[in-house]
């Protein structure tokens, strides 16, 4: 305790010191901010007071001006009424002047003669003494403003105009001069008010009021405003009354302050134009602190405000940019992942085509070595070569799906708008992947709905490419015993555009529902098993998609697994309206369709109907037949009976229908989709013709004109006739490919000539005789000269020839770009390596015909 005691003790004084220092410090600082800004609000208030005083002084200044301004333009269109009016006497001069007075407020009105006689309302007298500068007025020199002349009553304001000279009595009439009282100005000009923080008269320079404003300090004290100041007023800041009189004496502005009456007030002097006078305007020093004050203090509040905004505005920005910075952060780390991903992504890929691009080459050399050992066994040799084919088939897809996505990650996919035949189109389709779903045991149907045109306007080229990969990819994943349905139907028209439903339904694996956007990412398949298990490239639904958005439609896909899926695709092509088929006369007889599939059944039905035909149908070979005895007995007939080729007990139902028939007969008619499987069922069951679907308009057409005329079958010229006598110059510098064109074009009865440059093939053209080529194959890249420096060279030559031999590209240069080099080159088409004689021939005899 004592020694708590003595540190109590030993340290209170110096805290005390210390203390009171600090609080003295602190009532100084208050004492001298206090005293600045005590003289800071003085100096803002006198110059407020000033910048208000003379705003307000120059407000009254022009409004007096306008004032005066409008009373000489009343008096200037009184003296143009005056100088039309007739004034036969005083009277009539009078009346005029009444009239003037009572139409314009005036209190006085009268004219004055160029002797100085003035004519009033109420009296007539000479006006020489009585207005000072009359002279100067009658003159004609200048208006006149004066004010308490002698020529009316006191407090009065005088406004004189010239006129033009106007007879009248023996004188000329030369001015005008009115009369308004001072309280009539003090009304207009709006001088002030009682409560008013500001008051304002006019006074003369000698100091005497002209204006005077009651509610003014300064008029409560006499007749001079001068005298009122001697006698009352107190002045600040150095000024004095003999200093006022200096500066209004020289006529400059003046700004003081001075306390009149118990007041503080301030007052601001400015001279009025054209007169000898000053208007003197009046504001409380009071009033002006007080604004000032709640100036400050409203300045001060929106300082305080403008900076918590701010402060607010930083805090937010700064929140802002953390969260900004967060996300920046989250969205690097996710593209970083997916960059993992996609990086993951290809080298999966790679791997996967480094496998599936060994295992087709693996089966085209192991082929090739078991054929070449088994050379003296032409079926072992034959089941090689058609194993090798496969393969190679298999490895060209491969490399075209690899192709097609690098095209289009660069963006050099280009759309064609080009009419084609929907039906060619599907029936190609429906004769590749008929014969691999029947080989796989897959039940395949092509299904059309409602009506449908024939000849579409688009990209026909990748329709069929969308198609091909949405079916391959239902094969690939449809297990032997499954079913795959291809559904076209109409969706919409718009204008000149028809929308298109391409349904592609399979009973295979199904797809998991979290799977279903990431089967349409690039080089990613549904998971590692289904890679292992299927293969493929996983590039063919990305393409598909692609595909399909560029050519303006969208593509959707509903799955299940364990269930299949459902693959749709909406496009849009362009088309041109058909007309309607107007049957002939006669023309509406029955027919009867047998089939068991409904979708497709109810399609031979639109069809049929749209024909011009009465259709029945039957779902069962019984139903048939009671229906066929019925039409016989009624003394009918069908014009024929069209039937599913693979409907069980074909050839009996065919028997038991003619013999329905009875004398009638009926004609029986095929359908399906392989031409040899029909073939061979219309020569088992002596069937009458066929129809292979998907049957459009043109192929019932046809069907009923061999129906009613019969088949004339033209025998088909073989391709090695094609080529029969013809000149091929091959230009090829790889000799595996030299020797593949040669031996094909020799098959097909060419005679080949080849070289292995472009500058050879130049002068081996050169060194013909004119017409002896009918065929350059150009290979593009070659040693010395390339494929198109060549063809320009050959069209640049002077023979008759060089501009209508035919010349094709024949090159692993495959893209549009390469393409369109070649034809701008002078070549008349583009075939892309690997090709085939097939290809070859097709372009020749297209380009041949058409020359």
């Amino acid at each position: 305790m004592k020694n708590g005691t003595r540190k109590k003790r030993r340290f209170a004084p110096g805290f005390l010191r210390r203390l009171n220092m600090v609080l003295l410090v602190l009532l100084l600082g208050s004492v001298l901010l206090l005293y600045a800004y005590r003289r800071e609000a003085e100096r803002t208030v006198s110059k407020i007071s000033q910048i208000y005083l003379q705003e307000m002084t120059r407000q009254l200044l022009v409004q007096f001006k306008a004032n005066l301004d409008s009373q000489f333009a009343q008096i200037v269109t009184i003296s143009n009424y005056l100088e039309e009016t007739e004034l036969e006497d005083e009277e009539d001069l009078r009346r005029f002047l009444y009239q003037v007075q009572q139409e314009n407020e005036f209190t006085q009105a009268a004219v004055i003669s160029d002797s100085g006689m003035a004519y009033a309302v109420d009296q007539t007298f000479p006006a020489i003494s009585k207005i000072t500068n009359l002279d100067r007025l009658l003159s004609g020199k200048e208006r006149m403003i004066s004010f308490n002349e002698t020529i009316w009553d006191t407090d009065m304001l005088l406004l004189g105009l010239p006129i033009r000279e106007k007879s009248f009595a023996g004188e000329h009439l030369t001015a005008i001069v009115v009369g308004i009282e001072t309280s009539i100005i003090d009304q207009k000009l709006a001088l002030g008010k009682e409560g008013a923080d500001s008051y304002s008269n006019i006074i003369s320079r000698d100091g005497s009021f002209i204006v005077t404003n009651t509610y003014a300090e300064a008029s409560r004290y006499g007749a001079s405003f001068f005298s009122t100041l001697n006698r009352q007023a107190k002045f600040d800041n150095g000024y004095s009354l003999e200093e006022l009189k200096e500066q209004i004496a020289r006529g400059e502005s003046v700004m003081l302050s001075l306390w009149l009456g118990g007041r503080h007030d301030y007052y601001y002097f400015a001279p009025l134009a054209e007169t000898d006078w000053y208007v003197c305007t009046s504001m409380s020093y009071s009033t002006v602190n007080s604004q000032v004050s709640s100036l400050s203090q409203f300045m001060m509040a929106m300082s305080v405000c403008v900076l918590v905004f701010i402060l607010s505005i930083i805090l937010v920005f700064f929140l802002l940019h953390r969260k900004n910075e967060r996300k920046n952060n989250q969205l690097l780390q996710e593209e970083k992942a997916k960059a993992e991903a996609a990086s993951q992504a290809k080298g999966d890929f790679l791997s996967q085509m480094s496998h599936e691009i060994r295992t087709p080459l693996n089966g085209i050399l192991g082929m090739v070595e078991l054929g070449w050992n088994n050379t003296a066994d032409p079926e072992r040799m034959k089941n090689c070569l058609e194993k090798i084919r496969f393969s190679a088939q298999h490895l060209l897809s491969l490399v075209n799906d690899v192709l097609d996505m690098s095209k289009i990650e660069s963006g050099k996919i280009e759309l064609h708008n080009d009419p084609f035949d929907f039906g060619r189109l599907l029936k190609s389709l429906m004769v590749v992947f008929y014969t691999q779903t029947r080989k796989k045991e897959i039940a395949f149907e092509i299904v059309l709905s409602g009506k449908m045109e024939e000849e579409l306007t688009g990209d026909s080229l990748r329709l069929n490419q969308i198609l091909t990969n949405l079916l391959s990819n239902a094969l690939k994943f449809t297990p032997q015993g499954g079913s795959i349905t291809l559904e076209v139907k109409e969706q919409k028209r718009d204008g000149e555009k028809i929308w298109i439903e391409f349904s592609v339904r399979d009973s295979g694996c199904g797809i998991a529902k979290e799977n279903l956007e990431r089967i349409f990412q690039p080089f990613e398949q549904e998971n590692a098993g289904v890679t292992r298990k299927y293969g493929g490239t996983g590039l063919g639904l990305p393409i598909t998609k692609h595909f399909v958005e560029l050519m303006g439609g969208k593509i959707s896909v509903e799955s299940q697994v364990d269930f299949g899926s459902c693959f749709k695709a909406e496009l849009p092509f362009g088309y041109t309206e058909q007309a309607a088929v107007i049957p002939e006369p006669g023309c509406r007889r029955r027919v009867l369709v047998l089939n068991q599939h409904t979708g497709i059944q109810a399609h031979m039905v639109f069809l049929l109907e749209q024909e011009g035909f009465a259709v029945e149908s039957a779902v069962s070979a019984d139903q048939a037949v009671a229906m066929t005895e019925s039409v016989y007995k009624s003394a009918g007939s069908y014009a024929f009976c069209l039937i599913r080729w693979n409907f069980p007990g074909l050839r009996e139902l065919v028997t038991r229908l003619r013999s329905a028939a009875g004398e009638a007969g009926v004609r029986i008619v095929l359908c399906g989709y392989d031409r040899d499987e029909l073939d061979d069922s219309l020569r088992r069951t002596e069937a009458d013709g066929i129809l292979i679907r998907p049957a459009f308009h043109s192929d019932l057409r046809q069907l009923l004109e061999e129906l009613e005329f019969g088949v004339s079958e033209e025998p088909l010229s073989a391709p090695a006739l094609v080529f029969q006598g013809k000149h091929v110059l091959i230009a090829e510098d790889n000799e595996i490919n030299m020797e593949i064109a040669t031996g094909l074009l020799e098959s097909a009865g060419a005679e080949v000539s080849s070289t292995y440059d472009g500058q050879e093939a130049v002068r081996r053209f050169a060194d013909s005789p004119e017409g002896y080529y009918d065929l350059i194959l150009m290979d593009m890249q070659m040693p010395r000269l390339d494929g198109c420096s060549a063809s320009m060279t050959i069209r640049g030559m002077d023979r008759a020839d060089a501009e209508s031999v035919l010349i094709f590209a024949m090159t692993a240069n495959a893209l549009e770009e390469d393409a369109r080099k070649c034809l701008e080159s002078g070549m008349n088409a583009h075939i892309g390596k690997p090709f085939s004689l097939e290809d070859i021939i097709r372009t020749y005899q297209d380009l041949s015909s058409g020359r």
